[in-house]
């Protein structure tokens, strides 16, 4: 009887360590309100599927009428209704309009994976792993389609001064998107990157 008296007691003592006896009402309300506050989070994430299908049907749209619109024009020029010239700043435009859409499709393809869920295959260089994947892309297209835009002004017969200024601002645009992606994307990885392999 002894025996058990004394592991009892050990038993409680040792029940007492694990949990705190200062462990209150108040700390279970705050845990629960805590719960309440992470499960709405959890759930408020799926907003972003709005944007996310908004961007897609939008690049959809511009996709299925570009297309139809360079068919048109293509048979036109088959016709000879359409002059070579025209013809080909007619499919830098449509080119331009194409990078659009491609950029709002990464913009919806990276907000669904961020937001959403990222088990979506994806090759390795369309991943997001955080928001700074998402801008980067996005500004590797819009560099391209300044280029287009430039090409299809060159094309339509823009000259002079007008032209020298267009070409300068977009200049001027990507060499300012290139030092951001550079040394604000690149140089917020870089520091990363040495800490972990001084850890390794």
């Amino acid at each position: 009887m002894g025996r058990n008296t004394e592991n009892h007691e050990s038993f409680s003592e040792a029940f007492q360590q694990l949990v705190p006896t200062e462990f209150s009402t108040d700390a279970l309300a705050q845990s629960a309100r805590g719960a309440r506050g992470l499960f709405f989070i959890s759930w408020s994430r799926l907003l972003a599927l709005i944007p996310a299908l908004g961007l897609f049907v939008i690049s959809a749209v511009i996709v299925f009428v570009t297309s139809a619109e360079a068919v048109k024009v293509t048979v036109e020029g088959f016709h000879g209704g359409v002059h070579l010239t025209q013809l080909a700043v007619e499919y830098v435009e449509f080119t331009d309009l194409y990078l659009l859409a491609i950029a709002l499709f990464i913009m919806a393809l990276g907000i669904f994976s961020l937001f959403i869920t990222d088990r979506i295959p994806m090759p390795k260089w369309l991943e997001f792993h955080d928001f700074d994947d998402l801008k980067e892309r996005l500004v590797s297209v819009i560099v391209v389609m300044l280029g287009v835009y430039f090409l299809g002004t060159v094309l339509k017969g823009g000259h002079g001064l007008d032209l020298l200024w267009l070409g300068l601002s977009i200049a001027v645009v990507v060499i300012a998107l290139s030092f951001f992606v550079r040394f604000v994307f690149k140089g917020e990885e870089e520091p990363t990157e040495t800490s972990e392999a001084a850890e390794v």
